[in-house]
């Protein structure tokens, strides 16, 4: 019995589902109580009952332990921030394409949709989503911007866009909603572009 216990995995569950679904409940519930940069990958380990290793062989990392608790894709923040980085020239148009993009994605606009609708319904579902852009969103994008008042830019920007999303895709209001992807592009870049690098009314926060 004890070599038996000896090959056994450290930290493991029997049961990867449940394993999965009790880690990803304990995540919500931390990130929910201490934010995304107050809960740390041991205090969920601690409140899942499993070892802090476990969570990242589910997950990897924090990051990606956070997207999942919001049933967000890794792999579209990646996108998001990708066009973000790129030269001041154009940057409100590569944002406003590659954000509709997601919402146009049949792989990215089911959980974004699930998203959503669950912050516009639920506070505490709303909490995680803040928590969410500020920590994975607004604090890699504002220090990148190089322009005085970069947070206030940067969440007049993230604003603007999430209303676009809620009145279109999730309200479907007209006659937004039925706008050409394209059109709306055209509409939102301008918009984007100014609160990213043109001149503001106040000087908000310096960064």
């Amino acid at each position: 019995m004890t070599d038996e216990l000896a090959r056994r995995p450290s930290g493991r569950r029997r049961g990867d589902s449940g394993t999965r679904a009790a880690i990803l409940q304990a995540a919500r519930e931390q990130f929910a109580i201490h934010g995304y940069r107050g809960a740390t990958m041991r205090t969920i380990a601690a409140a899942a009952g499993v070892d802090p290793a476990l969570i990242r062989h589910f997950h990897g990392s924090k990051d990606e332990l956070f997207a999942a608790t919001v049933d967000f894709p890794s792999a579209a923040l990646d996108r998001v921030l990708a066009a973000l980085a790129g030269d001041h020239d154009g940057l409100g148009e590569r944002v406003a394409r590659v954000y509709l993009g997601l919402w146009e994605d049949p792989e990215t606009s089911a959980p974004l949709l699930a998203v959503f609708r669950s912050a516009v319904g639920s506070e505490r579902a709303a909490g995680l989503l803040r928590e969410f852009l500020r920590g994975r969103v607004l604090s890699r994008v504002a220090p990148n911007l190089g322009v005085e008042s970069s947070e206030l830019r940067t969440t007049l920007a993230v604003s603007h866009l999430l209303g676009t999303a809620v009145a279109r895709y999730v309200l479907r209001v007209p006659p937004l909603a039925d706008l050409e992807t394209e059109e709306l592009v055209a509409v939102l870049a301008p918009a984007i572009q100014r609160y990213l690098t043109g001149p503001l009314p106040t000087g908000g926060d310096q960064a």
